[in-house]
């Protein structure tokens, strides 16, 4: 059998119908329909469409450690104009089952702070430093429009035995381990909590950059999601908690911890815990709707400041551009 004989025996097939598209479960192409809807990168194939705008979950599974920090490290990671209430951070895990963005996993941390703004008005809220996730849609679909520090990492969250009685959850990135925690709920109370822990007056608090394509200007913003739904989404709060889903461990609880800093993540070195609190896990709704920005400032970089930021020595940093090589990949 020669060459043009196998050639001549292969099939190939393509399909091209969009059932989808037909049936209305989805928007027209971004490129078939008004230019101005379309939100988010590509432009051709978003990574998230205008669809899913606001944003819902369901049935997602909150796990959150609270653990006590250095005021002075808290204070250094958070941007201008933001200033922190309080020493006690929630250090998040979730489990998001049913979301408009696919089902992911997530976790976070949160710091409680305000912002004065010049009319005598202070915005409170619970504000993100660090957050990473499983997927890109919800990476993106959160670091484009509002500002969320996202980054993709292996994340595992576990409650397993009788009674889901036992906790275990892990993060790894660029073959580090970031974090990992074990142990199991008595369902004690916790001696503290953060200060916007059941306030519905608190809302949430996101800082976003956007660059110029040559690097010359950038734009600082922070954003404001209210704890109420805008009129226009509905009414009530945006984060619905399901109180029967509580469980919780105290310190003691709690019987393992481990965290770093990587070459590549620096929260474990920048947040050291002074006391690890406890637990509180429960399940809940949520709905982002789009952010307001509070503040902005535009910073512009002159020909000095270019010189430092746009043309350092190539490969100096070698842990930065040489990369660990997953097992996995080595075939």
């Amino acid at each position: 059998m020669n060459f043009m004989e196998v050639f001549n025996m292969a099939n190939h097939a393509q399909e091209k119908s969009y059932p989808w598209l037909a049936e209305g479960e989805v928007p027209p192409l971004p490129m078939d329909r008004d230019r101005i809807h379309i939100i988010s990168q590509g432009v051709a194939d978003p990574v998230f469409d205008y669809d899913i705008v606001p944003l819902t979950y369901t049935e997602s599974r909150w796990m959150a450690f609270v653990i006590r920090c250095d005021e002075q490290d808290m204070k250094h990671i958070v941007p201008e104009p933001l200033e922190i209430q309080d020493d006690l951070v929630e250090f998040w895990y979730v489990i998001h089952k049913n979301t408009m963005l696919g089902p992911y996993m997530e976790f976070g941390v949160t710091f409680s702070a305000t912002y004065k703004s010049p009319d005598g008005a202070t915005y409170k809220g619970g504000y993100y430093p660090y957050m990473y996730l499983s997927n890109d849609s919800p990476v993106w679909a959160g670091r484009e429009p509002f500002g969320f520090p996202k980054k993709m990492s292996y994340i595992a969250a576990f409650e397993h035995g009788t009674n889901n009685n036992y906790f275990n959850m892990l993060m790894e990135r660029r073959g580090y381990i970031l974090h990992t925690a074990n142990g199991r709920y008595s369902d004690k109370p916790l001696s503290a909590k953060p200060t916007f822990y059941g306030k519905t007056d608190w809302g949430r608090l996101n800082f976003r950059i956007t660059t110029r394509p040559d690097v010359s200007n950038s734009i600082f913003e922070l954003t404001y999601l209210p704890s109420e739904l805008p009129p226009q989404f509905g009414t009530g709060h945006r984060f619905q908690l399901n109180p029967e889903s509580v469980r919780t461990a105290n310190g003691q609880d709690i019987r393992s911890w481990f965290m770093q800093g990587t070459p590549f993540d620096y929260m474990g070195g920048q947040i050291p815990p002074k006391e690890v609190v406890g637990l509180i896990s429960f399940t809940f709704n949520l709905i982002i709707p789009p952010a307001q920005t509070l503040w902005s400032k535009t910073v512009e970089r002159g020909d000095d400041d270019m010189s430092h930021i746009l043309y350092s020595e190539p490969y100096k940093y070698t842990m930065r551009h040489r990369f660990l090589l997953p097992q996995y990949s080595q075939g």
